[in-house]
């Protein structure tokens, strides 16, 4: 895998404080990498989800972020798709914690917006992050023609939606299209602007 942008890594326990035993552990694997232990890990993992929604659409058409977010109807896409994650994350009563520039206050406000407001969110992120040229790990994935974790980032809005009697049409397409591309491909961009994000 190519790193195309650094961040920390972090760890923790559910939503409570982070405990001696996890900064124990941070601090032995620190000796390799760095990593913090952190307060309300739960909040951080939906906040990293969130941020994790970029990946589907690049790698069903095989672009960059930059061109995917430059592009309207794809833009659409990313946008609901993220929007699907917040709502299904509000539903479980998640307070997101703050990462790569979001935070719980905007990504409440992210999911009460229009499509065509909320799809700044995305667009900033790529910019502010320098993920122009970033692939995304599923796209690489794809790449070297392994599995992706598509089931895991988009697939896990789906079952967390469910779970909390919502349904998420967006990210569903998009764990199939993804499985679509493991096995024939890339696809052409239609198919991704057909999915319907009202």
């Amino acid at each position: 895998m190519r790193i195309t942008a650094t961040a920390a890594s972090h760890l923790g326990r559910g939503a409570g404080p982070a405990d001696d035993e996890a900064r124990r552990i941070a601090a032995v694997l620190s000796e390799a990498v760095p990593v913090t232990a952190i307060d309300d890990f739960l909040g951080a993992q939906w906040t990293k989800l969130v941020v994790n929604m970029v990946n589907a659409v690049p790698a069903i058409v095989g672009r960059a972020l930059g061109e995917v977010v430059a592009d309207r109807g794809l833009l659409a896409v990313m946008t609901a798709s993220m929007r699907e994650c917040v709502r299904a994350g509000i539903a479980h009563d998640v307070r997101f914690a703050p990462l790569n520039g979001l935070d719980d206050a905007g990504l409440r406000r992210f999911a009460r917006m229009p499509l065509s407001l909320g799809s700044r969110l995305p667009r900033s992120l790529v910019r502010r992050m320098g993920w122009e040229h970033n692939l995304g790990s599923t796209q690489q994935s794809i790449r070297r023609g392994q599995e992706t974790e598509i089931d895991f980032l988009n697939g896990a809005v789906v079952r967390e939606a469910s779970a909390a009697g919502l349904e998420a049409p967006v990210n569903r397409a998009l764990v199939d299209l993804v499985h679509e591309v493991e096995r024939v491909g890339f696809l052409p961009d239609e198919r991704v602007r057909a999915i319907p994000t009202h």
